[in-house]
């Protein structure tokens, strides 16, 4: 296949790679077309497109501070783009998840709730959303805000309730629930919660979901 020797052909080649799997292919496209868009002055639409598709690069390739480097500049750009809400709450989201899992909790905190917060205009996203708020509740269980862990697992489990196939991840959390009621000595609630995980992992397995 040929290719432009701008921007946007540059940009193809990157996402032809990426569907190749050949990320490293894919990495070097990006910044190419990221330098000739600067050149060229095109729009923050194209810049934003470039550099949140690099993160998912880097995510893949698990190098974990680039792909937070180029979420972040993502967002810079989408930030100038009227109706880029969605684009804006899943960088949002992606990266909080990623600054959970570096233990940078109060900056993840910010990002998971700035995710939260596009989601209120952006389209209904449920999958997206109990993501949110399940890293979130990890964020208060490792800050000690038990209470607003529940109040987020929950959510989260609402969020789920949505989703078609999220038997596995309702379990999950129920699991977490429990293992939070415990930690404080609610005992009883924490019975609740393991068995309704127990359920729920049932319903996964019957319905060929992983062991």
């Amino acid at each position: 296949m040929s290719y432009s020797d701008d921007g946007n052909g540059y940009f193809t080649r990157a996402l032809d790679a990426e569907d190749r799997g050949e990320h490293a292919l894919a990495e070097t496209a990006y910044r190419q077309a990221i330098e000739l868009f600067h050149e060229s002055g095109d729009t923050a639409k194209e810049l934003a497109a470039c550099h949140y598709n690099l993160g998912h690069i880097y995510v893949v390739m698990e190098r974990t501070s680039k792909a937070v480097a180029e979420y972040r500049t993502a967002l810079e750009y989408f930030s100038q783009l009227p109706g880029s809400g969605k684009h804006k709450a899943r960088a949002h989201l992606i990266l909080g998840s990623l600054l959970v899992e570096t233990g940078e909790l109060r900056a993840a905190e910010a990002q998971l709730l700035d995710a939260l917060g596009q989601y209120l205009d952006a389209p209904h996203e449920p999958r997206d959303q109990a993501e949110c708020y399940s890293n979130l509740a990890r964020v208060y269980r490792e800050t000690q805000r038990n209470a607003q862990a529940v109040t987020a697992y929950n959510r989260a489990v609402d969020f789920y309730e949505e989703v078609p196939d999220s038997l596995r991840d309702r379990s999950d959390c129920f699991t977490e629930l429990g293992t939070v009621y415990e930690s404080t000595g609610k005992l009883d609630e924490a019975a609740a919660a393991f068995a309704e995980a127990a359920r729920l992992r049932r319903g996964a397995e019957q319905q060929g979901g992983r062991p």
